[in-house]
């Protein structure tokens, strides 16, 4: 049985009231109990291996697909890219684990395209496959496919893509 294990990037987007995103990872209080926990790029990989996953998903900075402010979006995916590369880093078992990374940028097509620019030219060597994330999050249908289709074009045609937050059946036919 092959296992997929999510960062919890876009989770810590759903408890938003709870979480504070920093440089340093994710900080947020516990939906149960109300303890303050960080969650770090090294901490997420740490936590995959332990769980056994047979391909994780490196922590990504997610913001609500319709979120309008730019300079959110665009700290947000600069920030995805540098996480990728602690990651990377922290990435130990690489012989059996496999890492992808996650493609952000909201909806602004340029964000987006240099986000999935960055991350082939930068660290393709490092990346068995990719995710396209950040979408699914109240965009219309036009646009959770427009931006797909822009990443996806961009992706190397020879390895795995993943596009996240695919729920509806109309969904999986036109990604």
């Amino acid at each position: 049985c092959n296992v997929l294990t999510d960062s919890g990037g876009f989770q810590m987007v759903s408890l938003l009231e709870l979480a504070e995103f920093h440089e340093d990872g994710v900080q947020f209080q516990s939906p149960v109990d109300g303890t303050q926990m960080l969650l770090t790029p090294e901490k997420c990989m740490r936590l995959q291996t332990e769980i056994g996953a047979d391909i994780m998903m490196a922590l990504d900075d997610v913001v609500p697909s319709t979120c309008a402010d730019h300079a959110r979006v665009t700290q947000a995916t600069h920030r995805t890219l540098r996480w990728l590369q602690r990651c990377i880093d922290a990435h130990t078992n690489t012989q059996q684990q496999n890492l992808f990374g996650i493609v952000q940028g909201g909806l602004d097509a340029s964000l987006r395209q240099y986000c999935v620019t960055q991350m082939v030219q930068r660290f393709d060597d490092k990346l068995p496959g990719y995710a396209i994330g950040g979408l699914s999050g109240g965009e219309s249908k036009h646009e959770f496919w427009r931006m797909v289709l822009l990443s996806a074009t961009h992706l190397p045609a020879n390895k795995p893509r993943y596009c996240m937050g695919i729920g509806y059946p109309l969904d999986l036919l036109v990604c």
